[in-house]
């Protein structure tokens, strides 16, 4: 038995579906049904009656309940406690981003001989929403198209966590010195067109779902070839470094491609489509640790 399986079990006895508690837990219900049929094969008993219309706890279920609230409860207590007593954290979950990278390593100099724990973690927004909804991680750093941020927002608020703009950016190709856009201040979306590029796996953050709104992309008369998909930060710089491939996304940071020699443009008529932003567990005091990192990325941000 785990602490994972008594969340799946309570929220899916508050929801009285699977499929409710799914949605809940940013998950399948094929994902929680296995889980709850795992709980109940090492208890030994059923918890939920199964119906057509939902599911309700067994008798021996509504006992178990009891327990596993305040289990889940000490286990956070306990939580508490160790992070009071250990040395200084800072854990943050980063759509892939070199700049980030960057600050964390400035970061972590300036902060040396303080007993500071850091730990990086790049990953994508599924993943990024699981490691601040459990408390394993303080601050969540990702890139949302605006014309998803509403639905996202309202996605993280049932989750009890919360979204923070920090910037309102633009859609822009990262190139090389080889690529036909390098040093371009801005291009045409036309321009584009059959252009090759190398992306980031697609997450809430889509090339695609932004171009849609310009009229040449959503006839189909233009598209971008993405040639390589990738979920490296450290290919995508090299790609752009040594081959004429671009590539489309946003940028959040001062001084951003000094350290890997490619140059911004920005795409007319797409400024300020990508919302740069903060995750972190709604009602959460942060860390001094915490609020020192963000205010020093805010200080290096594109005003």
């Amino acid at each position: 038995m785990n602490l994972q399986q008594l969340q799946f079990f309570l929220v899916s006895a508050r929801k009285g579906s699977l499929t409710r508690a799914a949605e809940e837990l940013y998950t399948t219900q094929p994902h929680v049904s296995q889980v709850i049929r795992s709980l109940e094969g090492e208890l030994g008993v059923a918890l939920f009656h199964r119906t057509g219309s939902g599911i309700t706890l067994t008798r021996q279920g509504e006992e178990i309940r009891y327990y596993a609230e305040n289990t889940l409860k000490n286990a956070s207590l306990i939580q508490d406690i160790c992070q009071e007593n250990a040395d200084k954290t800072l854990k943050i979950a980063v759509n892939s981003s070199s700049r980030l990278a960057y600050l964390c390593e400035d970061y972590y100099l300036d902060q040396a001989g303080k007993n500071l724990s850091l730990q990086y973690t790049e990953c994508g927004t599924e993943e990024m929403l699981r490691l601040i909804q459990d408390q394993n991680y303080d601050l969540g750093f990702l890139f949302v198209p605006t014309s998803k941020r509403s639905a996202f927002e309202h996605m993280v608020r049932r989750r009890n966590m919360e979204y923070t703009q920090i910037l309102a950016s633009d859609l822009v190709v990262h190139s090389g010195p080889l690529s036909p856009f390098y040093n371009k201040p801005l291009i045409r979306p036309e321009d584009l067109d059959q252009c090759s590029c190398i992306q980031m796996e697609d997450d809430f953050f889509s090339v695609d779902d932004l171009l849609s709104h310009h009229k040449a992309y959503r006839t189909g008369k233009c598209r971008i070839r993405k040639v390589i998909r990738t979920n490296s930060d450290h290919l995508m710089l090299r790609m752009l470094q040594r081959t004429s491939l671009c590539n489309v996304g946003s940028y959040w940071i001062r001084d951003d491609g000094e350290e890997e020699q490619f140059s911004i443009s920005v795409i007319d008529g797409f400024q300020g489509m990508v919302s740069f932003g903060c995750l972190t567990l709604a009602g959460k005091k942060q860390s001094a640790e915490a609020q020192a990192f963000l205010a020093r990325l805010k200080k290096r941000i594109y005003l």
